[in-house]
């Protein structure tokens, strides 16, 4: 075994690095990609600089590893987003409703009453007073009611 770590250079970091990649196809999840370049970076550093011994070349990998998932984080935050689940939020349910405009099916008084929400009908409440017919626009959502000026 000692043998085999006495021989541990370049190529090795190289192949642990293509090998973590490869598993990364392979298990769900998106981590190894980044050991597997700090792997590659590793193999690097020890292809221009000569003489480390296996400590120190573990102790590049741990660094390059950290940096690797550092920047990881960092790509996925702007590609995805640190509010995509908000926003997401924001458009699905009774959210997506905010900023249209309905009319008033149910006259809205003592702050509730009912609007036609395309081919259904949502409780609306307001502040205001509102006819039959009348056009209201909603601006907020409280549970399953919808708020309308």
């Amino acid at each position: 075994m000692q043998t085999f770590f006495s021989t541990w250079g370049v190529w090795s970091w190289m192949s642990l690095g293509v090998i973590l990649m490869i598993l990364e196809l392979l298990v769900p999840g998106t981590f190894l990609i980044w050991f597997g370049l700090g792997a590659i970076l590793t193999g690097l550093t020890v292809l221009m600089v000569s003489g480390l011994t296996l400590s120190t070349q573990v102790l590049v990998f741990v660094i390059m590893s950290l940096i690797c998932v550092a920047f990881g984080i960092f790509v996925y935050a702007k590609v995805f987003g640190k509010n995509k689940e908000e926003e997401l939020n924001q458009k699905t349910g009774a959210n997506r409703y905010i900023g249209s405009r309905f009319t008033v099916i149910e006259p809205i008084k003592n702050g509730r009453g009912k609007i036609a929400v395309g081919d259904s009908v949502w409780i609306a409440i307001s502040d205001k007073e509102f006819k039959e017919g009348d056009e209201i626009t909603v601006t907020g959502v409280k549970g399953t009611q919808l708020i309308v000026e």
